[in-house]
């Protein structure tokens, strides 16, 4: 009984977790939340965190896909710094100790969501800047957070769309079409090491992938009918929401 009941609040939180990602970000701190509830280790519901949300990343992007193609030319020189950033950041969260990583754990939400809230100023910024400064100032933007991807699952989606921003992407459904493509290369370059590491725990994680495939797909679809705006706003809402319960979880609870 208590597995059906742990895996049920998986899928649930799989669900809801694939459709925050599709929106814009953020949904990866309610299923890692969901694992670490059900009595995983940090580092452990990280890696499998990272493992469930690929298929939702792979969906996400497809239900996108339109809006990719129109973007579709600076993907050939970004994927490879995407796929080397999330190798290096997988590498680094199997060398910390798990009383370190999850004390930190709040202040990467509260980073995420901070760089999230400038992302206009980000994109003003952008605007001004010669094709050449943008190339390397978004560059370099990506690789650090696709390492930061591959350190920490959480707050992903939300990093990558402000570091979107400094590389002169301007419209919303192409950067969240975007994001999801990188989200999908840099997690196969953290994946690579913790199943070596057998830092997975693939029933659970099967679980939560399940919702989340589901749950990107259909957002991704949804987003055609809903604005800009309001897309943005959802998002920062649940930004507030998952870091205000990461601190309570893990300094207050």
């Amino acid at each position: 009984m208590a597995f059906f009941s742990e895996t049920l609040l998986l899928f649930i939180a799989g669900l809801f977790g694939g459709v925050m990602n599709a929106l814009a970000g953020g949904g990866s701190g309610v299923t890692f939340a969901a694992l670490i509830f059900t009595g995983m280790p940090p580092i452990i519901a990280n890696a499998t965190n990272t493992f469930a949300a690929t298929l939702g990343y792979i969906t996400g992007a497809f239900g996108y896909r339109k809006h990719v193609y129109q973007v579709r030319g600076p993907l050939i020189w970004q994927l490879p710094i995407v796929f080397i950033g999330g190798l290096i950041g997988g590498w680094m969260l199997l060398q910390t100790e798990a009383h370190v990583f999850e004390a930190a754990v709040p202040w990467l939400f509260l980073f995420a969501t901070t760089l999230f809230m400038l992302g206009n100023r980000l994109q003003q910024w952008a605007s001004q800047m010669d094709a050449r400064h943008i190339t390397i100032v978004g560059g370099v933007a990506l690789f650090a957070t696709c390492v930061y991807g591959g350190y920490f699952n959480g707050g992903f989606g939300i990093l990558t769309l402000a570091a979107l921003s400094l590389a002169g992407y301007t419209a919303v459904r192409a950067m969240n079409g975007v994001k999801l493509i990188f989200a999908t290369v840099s997690s196969v370059g953290a994946l690579i090491l913790f199943i070596r590491a057998d830092a997975i725990d693939y029933l659970g994680g099967l679980a939560v992938m399940a919702g989340i495939g589901i749950g990107s797909y259909g957002a991704a679809r949804l987003t055609d009918y809903v604005s800009d705006e309001n897309v943005r706003r959802a998002s920062l809402l649940v930004c507030f929401g998952v870091t205000i319960y990461a601190f309570w979880r893990y300094y207050l609870g």
